[in-house]
């Protein structure tokens, strides 16, 4: 077998006791996840791969495969197959890495041959496809993200056992580096205007809707005064009548920055008008809102 097709990696699980066995289940939930991103790596770099497993060891619990290249038709690829690995699951997803990984990267490249700065130059254009992946950080976080959970599990180690001597260990402190969370913002249109398509008249915690910009929104009305005085009937709801407001948007995020859900929030209440055609009813808010942009127009 050609080895520059031929690549021994080793994933070890290291755990809190002198046992050698791990359940069952979650086992083979994290080594699916590690498979599919090796094969979808495969995929990328226009190789079919063949994965075999060996027997697993003890020293914690020690799973190896053997990935053969079949038919080899992007001979070397596989020399930067397994250190990618490492470095992937050791950095990628830890920000402030990434740059230090880049640079050294650079460094490299200077000290080697034309043929080598070619490699290293599809090396990094690899690496910079395989990064912006979506479907490889899921599985990424899916593996840390069970093992994780795990409490038996005190690190995990990678290594292959033919280019490289080190084996590269995960601590379990550094797992939640590599799970990926949703991320929320916070908008705040203080000159927002909705109109009101269905206003609430109890003290439910039921949302009223309307429009706003053009779209129709769900939203929490967060001014109890005015929602007071809606209830004790003050304001006439028709066709037509609308807010200003001081409106929160709460979004949120996947882990691939991508638009979740947006949630809405009055906070404050400056005016409402029954319709377009009568005149607003301008709130203690509105007043106060009013009130401070005429005097900070003094200084």
């Amino acid at each position: 077998m050609n080895e520059e097709n031929n690549l021994k990696y080793q994933l070890h699980y290291y755990f809190d006791d002198d046992s050698h066995s791990m359940d069952a289940f979650v086992r083979n939930k994290a080594e699916k996840e590690f498979l599919e991103f090796v094969k979808h790596i495969s995929n990328i770099l226009e190789l079919e791969v063949s994965i075999e497993t060996e027997a697993y060891e003890e020293g914690g619990l020690i799973e190896t495969w053997n990935l053969v290249a079949v038919g080899g038709t992007i001979l070397g690829v596989l020399k930067i197959f397994s250190p990618f690995l490492n470095n992937y699951f050791q950095h990628i997803f830890i920000k402030d890495k990434i740059k230090e990984a880049i640079e050294k990267e650079k460094l490299k490249s200077l000290e080697l041959d034309n043929k080598s700065k070619d490699l290293d130059n599809d090396k990094k254009e690899l690496e910079l496809r395989i990064e912006k992946d979506k479907y490889i950080k899921r599985k990424v976080s899916n593996f840390y993200s069970i093992i994780d959970k795990y409490d038996k599990i005190q690190k995990v180690g990678f290594k292959d056992i033919q280019r490289d001597k080190k084996e590269h260990i995960v601590e379990k402190k550094d797992f939640k580096k590599f799970i990926l969370e949703e991320e929320k913002d916070i908008e705040i249109d203080d000159n927002a205007i909705i109109e009101i398509i269905s206003p609430i008249l109890n003290n439910g915690k039921d949302k009223w809707k309307g429009i706003y910009l053009g779209n129709k929104i769900s939203f929490s009305m967060g001014d109890s005064k005015f929602k007071k005085e809606v209830i004790e009937g003050k304001y006439k709801f028709t066709h037509g009548s609308y807010i200003e407001c001081k409106l929160e948007i709460n979004i949120t995020y996947d882990e691939f920055g991508d638009e979740l859900k947006k949630t809405y929030s009055v906070k404050k209440v400056y005016s409402f008008q029954e319709t377009t055609i009568k005149n607003k009813i301008i709130t203690e808010n509105g007043k106060k809102k009013e009130k401070d942009k005429k005097q900070r127009t003094l200084f």
